[in-house]
């Protein structure tokens, strides 16, 4: 049989005793050690990616793409434009740990240089499926396409779930300058200037 029981007089160290039956009158004792309280362990910081975050990423807009290419585009006919819809797959590291981020364009806004603008969700597609096209009605020199894209994005820690970012990130793109020139139509009689007249 063992007993344990502990020792205290005002200011004297505590002791922890223990006698073993059938000896009780012995007593092997040691001084009383209180446990040390465990660490709390410190709570997960929350991953947080804001739209400032991501806009931060973000060095480069969708990309602007006109047909016809080229320095000069004409008057009175289609201008066709359209940029890439891809979504984006970047990265950053928030209170240490690897982030994950998507972002997708949402909306596109065209300036076509000459005080109007389209606004559209369509990126708009090469010739002959363009959807997203404008046309000048005035010769017009050093020109040039704003584009202003609207982005989604969400983004999930490393192994983690996704999150939506709370906002929107815009970015801010021009085309290359180019020149508005009209078409001129000379009306010849052929039959007379083959015949030296």
């Amino acid at each position: 049989m063992v007993v344990s029981f502990s020792v205290s007089k005002p200011g004297k160290v505590p002791l922890v005793c223990v006698a073993y039956a059938p000896d009780p009158g012995h007593l092997f004792c040691r001084p009383y050690e209180p446990e040390e309280p465990e660490e709390p362990v410190p709570a997960a910081v929350p991953v947080v990616v804001s739209a400032r975050d991501v806009a931060s990423l973000m060095v480069e807009g969708s990309g602007i793409t006109r047909q016809p290419p080229g320095t000069t585009a004409r008057v009175d006919m289609d201008l066709i434009a359209y940029t890439d819809p891809s979504t984006r797959s970047l990265s950053t590291t928030v209170a240490g740990t690897l982030v994950e981020v998507e972002a997708t364009p949402a909306s596109y806004h065209w300036d076509w240089g000459d005080a109007t603008t389209t606004t559209t969700t369509s990126p708009g597609a090469p010739w002959p499926h363009q959807t997203v096209t404008h046309r000048y009605h005035h010769p017009q020199t050093g020109v040039h396409l704003t584009l202003t894209t609207t982005w989604t994005a969400r983004y999930r820690p490393q192994d983690g779930t996704w999150h939506d970012v709370q906002g929107t990130v815009t970015t801010t793109q021009q085309s290359d300058t180019f020149d508005l020139v009209a078409t001129t139509t000379h009306l010849t009689d052929h039959a007379e200037h083959t015949q030296g007249h």
